[in-house]
């Protein structure tokens, strides 16, 4: 190897192996990211894509959540991504602990390739760029969304290959532009199946700023007629033969957004939701160390990165003209900025209003990925630049504008703690974050002052700036989530709860949905066992995400439900699902605030178990909820879930159980302070026992003697109108032990399972598939061959009327009827059902997307011209 070679690689070397050293417990570590989007949302998303890899089919339908919906058809699955089919053999969480590191390290070396090849800059110069887009805070930031993260790491790669068209256009160069468009379409389409929309939008309008830049800067040899027209023909070929590229995943995925609750765009105040705040812009400058500083508003570039962006700006260096970095830079990082900031500008409402496709994404914040890879830019050619003759005057300017930077992030640091209107952000972080800030500062203003007074120590400083920078981003990454890491068990190890539901459903057959109730605010029994085992292995953060995983795992929270596979009623998605059809249905029974929006995670708008009609309707038959509200009063439990309205006599059923007493809790009528009340409590043992009782608020319990061990089958309850009650629990004070008699209200729900959450079964669970015969009685039918694109339904002799199958109903789903295929329509306005005919005996729903296999053709098509066209280019 020779020494040029060994300069060559040095580079990507060095970049490769810090950014190795920053990700390292998500790889040797042998750790994962256990909270947020990662947990709840692409690792069941990415474990069901693995399995159908594995098992060599298209996973086409997701029965697991929002009752059935499109799952390769979700772009977010990212199921045709190359690097997710090669490391489909890898769990899902592993195989996304390597990816972030991959991407960073793409990203990183697009970024060195763009500042060498698009701009010129020499070694040092490229390696600081990739370094402060790799390792820089915004991407780092986002890797619990894996997928944008997947789709932004090809951006520098991009730009270059329009910068490297519009140069070799401009020449006439009909050969080279035409190569440079088939990269870029191929990166197109990468983007594309990486299955983030909104980074492929702002990508693509950052190629063409850049595109447009570089004309725009070429002279007037780029401005003649033929130049810019082949410009626009091999980018716009570049598009369209991208997206062509990308129709397995695109096609299907244009027929999900008709059907999407976003279908038409959304409202004004969702686009500019999660805009960058201004208050917050100054510490989203530097270096988080800990700063509880929300994500998306990350956009770290660090005192010395601060320092060399200024320098790139401020100092000359050799590159001009068409190649200029300083212009790219400035243009990039000022118009992130601006769309970054949202509705914090007039802007906003005129792109809102006429650009095509800025309505459909919310998080404005996002646009700071084009500032990041301007900044990356002018930091490069800051390090450079350093080195380079410059006069004393520039030096001067540069030394006092680093003053007005640094009064600037102070007032900003300031006032956006004084003036903040979230609480979060009001006052400064912790005294030893401000310290850190204060010594990363002042090691920067060290070197830029002996730059300005000491100009012989000029080359000491072009040397030191980017090691500084190098320290400082790797001190930035171990406040980036990729370093906050937990043990695979937080995700892989089973919660009773859990458990308890997979028996039901993989042992004994239940049929029929889960519904979510309980929120988080209960702590796991087993907290203590688990502090012992791995509060000192895993950290204050990495044990705090594995308990909330616990509890996550418990409740099975919105996706979980699809990681073990059990069918839910709810979801969570945030993309183009859920269904529109789905969010008018549930709307019927689930409140929600004037004008905003429903996307699933029912437990947070759902005020208490939905009526019986309604777990009737979706089919449910388990509810998961808490026992946050319930009481022990005098040591006995009382389930609090349900109120059972009474009227002035009402009689209840009780579960068998030897007791000494009732306990019972009433609700009074408003204003009430005593609510009197007669109990007769019957059994199989003796004689009704008729108990005079006086219930006092404010808990309004008390219990009912049974003047021995008894036991009662039956509770009747006379009290005054308006009453209701809470709660009922049998009590044994011979062995001081009780039985919470859960009420289960209208909805006649059965308590089968009661540890750090409650397990209720409906007892008259209504069946997922059903005739619907003339005279308004259902017949039952039974369910066979009952996979996520084919269920088979075999129905009684002579049982005609109207089929209903409560699973979504969705284009690409046919019936067939004994062999015969039959029109689908939609019940209820969103399940699927048929016409059935007297005699029919077997049934068949598929899903068999038309969509799904044009879209493969095209991409199989435009896979192989680009094969053809690349080899004949290549040829010549």
């Amino acid at each position: 190897m020779t020494r040029k070679t060994v300069r060559r690689a040095a580079g990507p070397a060095i970049l490769l192996a810090l950014i190795a050293v920053a990700t390292w417990p998500l790889t040797v570590g042998g750790r994962i990211i256990a909270r947020g989007d990662l947990l709840l949302y692409f690792y069941p998303l990415r474990d069901f894509a693995a399995q159908a890899v594995r098992e060599g089919r298209l996973p086409l339908w997701n029965p697991y959540t929002f009752m059935g919906a499109p799952f390769l058809a979700n772009s977010q699955a990212g199921f045709f991504y190359p690097f997710n089919l090669l490391l489909a053999w890898l769990p899902a969480d592993q195989a996304i602990a390597w990816q972030i590191p991959l991407h960073l390290a793409i990203a990183g070396l697009g970024a060195w390739l763009l500042a060498r090849k698009g701009f010129g800059l020499r070694p040092r110069g490229a390696l600081v760029s990739g370094l402060a887009f790799g390792l820089g805070g915004y991407l780092g930031a986002q890797v619990e969304h894996i997928n944008q993260v997947q789709a932004l790491a090809w951006l520098p790669l991009m730009v270059l290959c329009a910068l490297r068209l519009v140069e070799t256009a401009a020449a006439g160069d009909r050969r080279a532009g035409l190569r440079h468009a088939l990269r870029l379409a191929v990166l197109i389409a990468l983007q594309a199946f990486a299955g983030h929309t909104q980074s492929l939008y702002i990508s693509l309008l950052t190629v063409g700023l850049a595109a447009v830049l570089r004309i725009a800067l070429a002279g007037r040899s780029a401005w003649r007629a033929r130049p810019v027209a082949l410009t626009v023909l091999l980018v716009a070929g570049a598009g369209v033969l991208g997206g062509l590229l990308a129709a397995a995943q695109l096609l299907p995925t244009l027929e999900l957004s008709g059907q999407s609750a976003r279908a038409g765009g959304l409202p004004l105040n969702e686009v500019g939701s999660f805009s960058w705040r201004p208050w917050v812009a100054a510490r989203a400058l530097l270096p988080t160390l800990g700063d509880p500083l929300f994500p998306e508003y990350v956009f770290t570039l660090g005192f010395s990165g601060l320092g060399l962006a200024l320098a790139g700006v401020i100092l000359p260096g050799r590159d001009g003209g068409a190649r200029s970095g300083r212009a790219f830079g400035l243009l990039l990082f000022g118009v992130g900025v601006v769309l970054a900031l949202g509705i914090a500008t007039p802007l906003f409402n005129v792109l809102y209003r006429f650009l095509p496709g800025f309505n459909l994404f919310r998080a404005q914040a996002r646009w700071l990925i084009m500032a990041a890879l301007g900044a990356s830019v002018l930091i490069g050619r800051g390090a450079e630049a350093l080195s380079d003759p410059a006069t004393p005057r520039r030096w001067r300017v540069l030394g006092l504008a680093w003053l007005g930077v640094l009064g600037v992030i102070v007032a900003g640091l300031v006032l956006g703690a004084r003036l903040s209107p979230e609480a979060e952000y009001r006052g400064l972080p912790a005294p030893a974050i401000v310290q850190a800030w204060v010594a990363l500062a002042a090691m920067a203003s060290l070197l830029i002052g002996l730059g300005v007074f000491a100009p012989r120590a000029r080359a000491g400083v072009a040397l030191a700036f980017p090691i500084v920078l190098g320290i400082e981003l790797l001190l930035t990454a171990q406040g980036q989530p990729y370093t906050r890491t937990s043990d695979r068990g937080a995700l892989t190890d089973l919660r009773p709860a859990t458990t308890h539901l997979l028996v039901e459903y993989e042992q004994r057959g239940a049929q029929g949905r889960v519904l979510a109730l309980s929120g988080l605010f209960f702590d796991p029994g087993d907290l203590p066992e688990q502090r012992l085992i791995y509060a000192s292995a895993l950290g204050a953060d990495g044990f705090y995400d594995r308990i909330i995983a616990a509890k996550h795992k418990e409740i099975l929270s919105p996706n979980l439900s699809l990681y073990y596979r059990l069918p839910s009623l709810d979801g969570y998605d945030g993309g183009l699902l859920p269904l529109r059809r789905y969010v008018d249905y549930v709307s019927a029974f689930v409140a929600r605030e004037k004008g905003g929006t429903l996307d699933g995670r029912l437990r947070e708008t759902l005020n208490g178990v939905p009526a019986e009609r309604w777990l009737d309707a979706t089919a449910t038959r388990f509810v998961i909820a808490d026992k946050t509200a319930d009481v022990f009063i005098d040591g006995v439990y009382y389930d609090l879930l349900f109120t059972a309205p009474l009227a002035a006599r009402a009689e209840i059923a009780l579960r068998p159980y030897a007791s000494t007493s009732l306990g019972i809790v009433l609700a009074a009528p408003p204003g009430t302070t005593r609510l009197p009340f007669t109990a007769t409590v019957a059994g199989a043992d003796g004689a009704p026992r008729i108990v005079a009782g006086l219930a006092l608020s404010p808990t309004f319990a008390t219990r009912l003697d049974l003047g021995g061990r008894h036991t009662p089958l039956t509770l009747t309850l006379e009290t005054p109108t308006g009453s209701a009650l809470r709660a009922l629990t049998s009590i044994d004070a011979s062995d001081g032990t009780f039985l919470s008699q859960a009420l289960g209200g209208e909805q006649d729900l059965r308590l089968v399972y009661s540890g750090d959450v409650k397990i209720y079964e409906n007892a008259h669970a209504a069946p997922r598939a059903f005739v619907q015969a003339a005279d308004g009685a259902r017949r039952p039918v039974d369910l066979h061959d009952d996979s996520p694109e084919r269920v088979r339904v075999s129905v009684p002799s002579g049982a005609g009327g109207q089929l209903v199958l409560r699973d979504a109903c969705y284009p690409g789903w046919v019936a067939s009827v004994d062999g015969r295929e039959v029109a689908i329509s939609c019940v209820d306005g969103f399940f699927r059902g048929i016409d059935l005919p007297a005699g029919a005996q077997d049934v068949v729903f598929r899903y068999a997307p038309g969509v799904v296999n044009a879209g493969l053709i095209l991409s199989l098509l435009a896979l192989l011209a680009v094969a053809i066209i690349g080899r004949r280019v290549a040829a010549r």
